[in-house]
C-alpha cells in the first residue's frame, strides 16, 4: 500500500471515529466491548501475562520494566486474546451504524 492509500485510509478511519464519537456511539459500542471481554475474562488474562512478565524480568535480570516495555510486550498479546466473537459482535456493531449513517 502506498503512503498516499495510507494516508487516505487513515482520514477515513479518523472520520468514522470522529461520527461515532460526535453521535454518542463510540462510548456506547466501547462500554459494550468492555463489557464482553470482562464477561470472557480478557482482563485477567492480561493482569496475568503482565504479572508474570514483570516478576520474570525482575528474577531473571533483576530489573524492572517501564510501562511502554511491559505494553510493547502485552499488546500484541492482548489482541490476541481477544475472542473471534467479540470482534466479529464489535465489527457488526460498527457496520451496522455505518449502514444506518449512510443510508
Amino acid at each position: 500500500m502506498s503512503n498516499s492509500q495510507q494516508d487516505e485510509l487513515d482520514q477515513i478511519k479518523s472520520k468514522i471515529q470522529d461520527h461515532l464519537i460526535s453521535s454518542g456511539n463510540y462510548d456506547i459500542i466501547n462500554q459494550q466491548l468492555k463489557l464482553k471481554l470482562y464477561e470472557n475474562g480478557w482482563y485477567d488474562k492480561i493482569a496475568q501475562i503482565a504479572s508474570t512478565e514483570l516478576n520474570e524480568q525482575h528474577d531473571k535480570h533483576n530489573k524492572d520494566l517501564t510501562f511502554d516495555q511491559l505494553f510493547t510486550f502485552i499488546k500484541p498479546k492482548a489482541e490476541n486474546l481477544v475472542p473471534n466473537e467479540v470482534k466479529q459482535e464489535i465489527l457488526e456493531k460498527i457496520v451496522n451504524y455505518l449502514d444506518d449513517t449512510l443510508q
